[in-house]
Order: C-alpha cells, then structure tokens, then sequence
C-alpha cells in the first residue's frame, strides 16, 4: 500500500493490499479499497462506496457519496465527476461522468 502525502482517510475505512494514493486525495468514511486500487492525484471519494479491484480514478475526479460500487478493471477520467455506479471495465469521463466504452 502507498499512501502519498497530504493524504486524508477517514475512519472506517479498508484499503487493500497493492492500493496507491496519490497526494491531495481525500477518501471518505466506511469505504473499501480493493486490491490494486489506483486513486491520482487529488482525487474525492465518497462515503461508504467499494473500489473493485484495479479500479483507476484520474487525476481530479470526483465520486459521489451516494453511488455504491466501481467496478473492477474500471478506469475513471480526470475531472470526471461519478454520480451512479460504475460498471466492471467502463471506461468513464465527464461531467456527469458517462460510459465511453467498455474494455475488452
């Protein structure tokens, strides 16, 4: 695990094993962070939401408390901001972040 500085994580949250968080991200309470999770730079994450394994989020991005799941082997885009779930292998951006595709 890799937590960069200026980091902030709030209580009761899981991170996983081979989980990278880069500087000025802030994570929210009761969320889990699965294996090979990625969170770039500056990222927002909401409360009680599950990152899938290898789920990537760019840099800037925002997601919302209130959606439950990032899919795993997702990819989120810089600045998107995710407002409903995430499906496995989407490819996200916008705002609100929508499927651009789905990986093969």
């Amino acid at each position: 695990m890799y937590v960069l500085l200026g980091v902030n994580i709030m209580p009761y949250t899981v991170l996983e094993d081979y989980v990278m968080i880069s500087m000025n991200a802030l994570v929210a309470h009761h969320t889990t962070l699965k294996k090979g999770t990625f969170l770039s730079t500056g990222v927002n994450f909401g409360a009680s939401i599950v990152a899938h394994e290898n789920a990537y989020v760019g840099i800037g991005a925002t997601i919302m408390t209130g959606l439950h799941n990032l899919g795993a082997d997702c990819l989120v885009g810089a600045g998107a901001v995710v407002i409903k779930d995430v499906p496995e292998k989407a490819i996200m951006a916008g705002v609100p972040a929508k499927v651009i595709r789905i990986k093969d």
